[in-house]
């Protein structure tokens, strides 16, 4: 006789990871209509703009993390670090992105504590999710090889599900108090906004505000 079927077990969500989830998600969405993608990639012109834009928001937020107070939370500060993939997706484009990213303001975001560095990562880290379904439909529309100035949007070389499953579990393990949870919430906003507001004079949109959109 078979066994009863088993019910699916339900991933229990961390307190902190249900408070970043429910508190970004609108910053979230105005981000992603902001950037548009793939829907703005049309040429490979577009694709090197995108690229430059996110590295001038990427490459200060990731320097700012690498350097924020970790302590306790056993993640190396450098986790799912993606900026490397960009430089590497514009120079196979030929793209020379020094400009735009000398002239990028620094983030100011706040990472000076545990709680505020975790928002920030949560940020950066989540992007993987989107990118794996942007590649495809950009490598389609350009006619590139697979990975072919796309690593970034794959995380080529990189293992983001096992990136995300070190945070998550890392968030799970430690008890995270009122206050942290707000302060973590406040620098994942904080983060969208940034990227929004580094991204938009290198896409043109040099009057748009995606905090307010």
């Amino acid at each position: 006789m078979s066994k009863p079927a088993q019910p699916a077990r339900r991933e229990t969500v961390s307190p902190m990871l249900a408070a970043l989830r429910a508190g970004t998600r609108e910053h979230h969405l105005v981000l992603e209509r902001h950037l548009n993608l793939p829907g703005r990639i049309r040429e490979r012109a577009d694709l090197a703009a995108v690229l430059a834009a996110l590295l001038a928001s990427w490459a200060p937020v990731e320097r700012q993390l690498a350097a924020a107070d970790w302590s306790g939370l056993g993640l190396d500060p450098r986790l799912g670090e993606a900026a490397g993939l960009l430089r590497a997706d514009l120079a196979t484009l030929d793209a020379d992105p020094a400009d735009a990213v000398a002239s990028a303001d620094p983030p100011g975001v706040r990472f000076d504590s545990p709680a505020r560095a975790l928002g920030g990562r949560y940020v950066l880290l989540g992007s993987a999710l989107g990118g794996s379904v942007i590649a495809p439909a950009v490598e389609r529309l350009l006619g590139l090889p697979e990975g072919t100035a796309t690593g970034f949007f794959r995380r080529s070389g990189r293992v983001p599900g096992r990136d995300w499953r070190d945070f998550r579990r890392a968030v799970a393990a430690r008890d995270w108090s009122t206050e942290e949870l707000r302060e973590a919430t406040e620098a994942a906003r904080d983060t969208f906004t940034f990227v929004g507001r580094a991204a938009a004079p290198i896409l043109g949109d040099r009057d748009a505000d995606p905090a307010a959109a």
